[in-house]
């Protein structure tokens, strides 16, 4: 990355970090400043075009690509690439995150869990965010129970950033809302 490149991407990881100590995992307490942050990150020229390691690509899928911008251990900073009609269906990953478009759009969805989760491979969910994001949108998802997403690009190339902290669960929970279920597969296996 140039000098400018990186400064930005290290002052807004530094923000990042500022907030996230002060709210812990509640980020709806600072929402509007951890997307303005990001919506900074955003702006920053150049950063579809940077190395980001390491560069994992998804077995069999054409450009879907994520890497780190920034990782110090504690926090995060991925930028990924999907290309048109790459769907991800409504699945949680044990964490929130932030997520923004850098370039491109992406259907957007995110969900509220109802139940209790006591009873296995049952979920109640209720749409919590439905939305067309395109340059420089940010949404911020909360944490669990209520991480749970599905993301579908649209442009040719989309191209987002996602901030997260702390690991994400090895095993994923992917949802099936029509008939309130969900099942489990490795984070890995999630992923494709």
């Amino acid at each position: 990355m140039t000098d400018a490149r990186t400064a930005a991407v290290r002052e807004g990881a530094t923000r990042l970090l500022e907030i996230l100590d002060e709210v812990g995992d509640d980020l709806l307490l600072r929402e509007k400043d951890l997307a303005l942050v990001l919506s900074d990150l955003l702006a920053v020229p150049g950063l579809d075009q940077v190395n980001a390691n390491p560069t994992w690509t998804a077995a069999g899928a054409d450009q879907v690509t994520t890497g780190w911008l920034y990782q110090d251990g504690d926090l995060r900073i991925v930028r990924g690439t999907m290309p048109a009609g790459f769907r991800q269906s409504p699945h949680n990953h044990g964490n929130w995150n932030i997520f923004g478009v850098y370039r491109g759009a992406a259907h957007y969805r995110s969900y509220r869990r109802l139940d209790d989760a006591t009873v296995p491979y049952r979920a109640e969910l209720e749409v919590a965010e439905d939305r067309v994001m395109t340059d420089g949108d940010v949404t911020v998802l909360p944490a669990p129970p209520h991480d749970i997403h599905a993301v579908t690009a649209l442009a040719p190339l989309t191209t987002t950033l996602l901030v997260a902290r702390g690991p994400f669960s090895l095993l994923r929970q992917l949802y099936l809302p029509e008939i309130g279920a969900y099942y489990e597969l490795p984070a890995e296996q999630a992923a494709r």
